[in-house]
């Protein structure tokens, strides 16, 4: 297996000879205009450019991965790369049909009990709390987008367990999802996002120290970092609490275009 974070959200996973591409968002550098309602209503986003050409991260991919329909997990310039027969995998019925709408031609939902797989990839669906609702659902509201996101548990025989976790904070169902699935690696995004008076949306440095307190055996890779403008924590914020709390042989935190390799033992 090997993981290689691409920008912000967007990550390729080799998983058992497959290729999956995760969120895929190819807006070029201050391609969006600012996030209203955050702590830089100013700055325009991607905050950064991708680290090597659109035709070299859709290469060979064997499915793609769509955790939820926000702006900066599946954009238009990802709906216009990629072949409209890509195998997509989405969350629900919703999802499905925002992408059918598209033009895709071979979305499927994932399941949380194991009947969905590619070939030997077992995946199953997990649940995440993107932001306390109560707190977030004003502004996604007014953005006019869904709460609803999920994260995806990886399983092959020849491979290690992997979790992606998706854009949620710490909650009860990340826990559920490392007691459940005991996975040796997890991909957490952990730009610590928010809006003015949301609370955080994505895991900051409390949340992966969290994580690493219940999955002390696990890998954590931090993804999603220094692209969006509603981000509140950058990867050398993130690397300074690593050190500080003894966390870094367990946390990973990739550059854009880094590939992570994992061997099963």
């Amino acid at each position: 297996m090997n993981i290689q974070q691409i920008r912000s959200a967007t990550i390729i996973i080799n998983f058992a000879g497959k290729r999956f591409l995760v969120d895929p968002m190819f807006t070029p550098k201050d391609g969006f205009p600012p996030i209203p309602e955050c702590f830089t209503p100013d700055r325009k986003w991607p905050l950064v450019d991708l680290p090597m050409p659109v035709e070299k991260i859709v290469e060979n991919i064997d499915a793609v991965i769509m955790t939820h329909y926000h702006f900066d997990h599946f954009d238009e310039y990802a709906i216009k790369a990629l072949s409209k027969d890509t195998k997509v995998f989405v969350q629900d019925d919703y999802d499905k049909n925002i992408l059918l709408n598209f033009g895709f031609n071979n979305v499927e939902i994932i399941k949380d009990d194991g009947s969905t797989h590619l070939e030997e990839v077992k995946m199953y669906k997990t649940n995440c709390v993107h932001g306390i609702k109560a707190t977030t659902m004003p502004y996604f509201s007014a953005l006019n987008i869904r709460h609803e996101a999920m994260g995806v548990v990886f399983k092959n025989a020849d491979e290690k367990t992997l979790y992606l976790a998706g854009d949620t904070i710490w909650s009860d169902c990340v826990k559920e999802a490392i007691e459940e699935y005991k996975p040796d690696i997890i991909i957490v995004n952990a730009a610590k996002a928010r809006m003015l008076k949301s609370g955080p949306i994505i895991m900051g440095e409390e949340d992966i120290e969290k994580v690493h307190e219940f999955a002390p055996k696990a890998k954590i890779i931090a993804s999603h970092m220094d692209t969006v403008g509603h981000a509140t924590l950058n990867r050398t914020q993130l690397r300074k609490f690593v050190v500080k709390n003894n966390l870094s042989e367990s946390v990973l935190i990739p550059e854009d275009g880094d590939i992570i390799e994992f061997k099963k033992e």
